[in-house]
């Protein structure tokens, strides 16, 4: 087999906080994830293989998403390559063409959740590249956990938010300083995800103002939904709205609320 003309080995593991499981996991964004940059020049075209090897017997897989960002839900239109089915302990894929002056993103998975391992992700390309990680989904950010419903007829109103926002579970934050959130809607416990979103909504005397922070179309992936990072002023309140498009939907959710600074996230009484 040729040699490829770059090489680097990546170390990296599977633990309580990175152990994500398969792309129909809610926790799969929590695997360890890494921004492939590709230094060819502008015009050329790039190849080579990724291999992935785990020190324990666990089956894993290996993708690369466009982007070379944080990927937080599953989309094969943005897959560049798979190495396929989940094989034990090892698996490959191969580059072959693609832009040599772009970025990418590498996700490192086991099949089930809580599967610990450490692994080395061995890069051969025939371009230049550097390889490194990318951190979590709010990382360095204060959390807040917190869990609602919605029901059919009395919490569950459906899309879009902005026509009957009371109607859904809401959650009110107060910061005391301008201050940068984020907020991802999950449903784990749903056996079918209902398409859903997050809002963030300013919120001035009990009056709904306009939205800072949408998640944007409904979707009903297992990742779930998140708004894009933002700034927000304070000394300020502002009204968190998980919504679904169904009016009859029911299930169980988590909002997981990230603030720079502290911030008080308090659950609000249907109307």
């Amino acid at each position: 087999a040729p040699v490829a003309a770059f090489g680097e080995e990546v170390q990296g593991q599977w633990g309580s906080a990175s152990a994500g499981g398969n792309t129909a996991s809610p926790r799969y964004l929590d695997n360890p994830q890494y921004q492939l940059t590709l230094r060819g020049g502008a015009q050329a075209r790039c190849g080579g293989t990724i291999a992935l090897e785990a020190a324990q017997k666990h089956p894993v897989n290996l993708r690369v998403f466009r982007g070379g960002f944080l990927v937080t839900r599953v989309l094969e239109i943005n897959t560049v390559a798979n190495s396929g089915k989940y094989r034990t302990q090892f698996c490959a894929c191969e580059l072959d063409g693609v832009e040599a002056d772009g970025s990418y993103t590498l996700v490192a998975s086991t099949f089930e959740p809580f599967m610990f391992s450490r692994f080395s992700l061995r890069v051969s390309l025939d371009c230049p590249f550097s390889v490194t990680p990318i951190a979590r989904e709010g990382a360095g950010m204060r959390l807040r956990e917190l869990h609602g419903r919605w029901a059919p007829g009395t919490a569950s109103c459906g899309g879009p938010v902005d026509q009957c926002c009371a109607r859904n579970p809401r959650f009110l934050v107060r910061t005391d300083r301008p201050t940068a959130v984020l907020a991802r809607l999950q449903t784990p416990r749903a056996a079918a995800p209902p398409l859903a979103s997050v809002s963030v909504f300013a919120f001035d005397g009990a009056v709904v103002g306009r939205v800072c922070a949408s998640s944007g179309t409904y979707t009903n992936s297992p990742q779930g939904v998140a708004t894009r990072l933002t700034s927000v002023a304070g000394p300020a309140e502002y009204l968190v709205v998980a919504s679904t498009w169904d009016h009859d939907a029911d299930a169980d959710f988590v909002l997981y609320f990230y603030s720079e600074h502290a911030a008080e996230v308090t659950p609000l009484a249907g109307p």
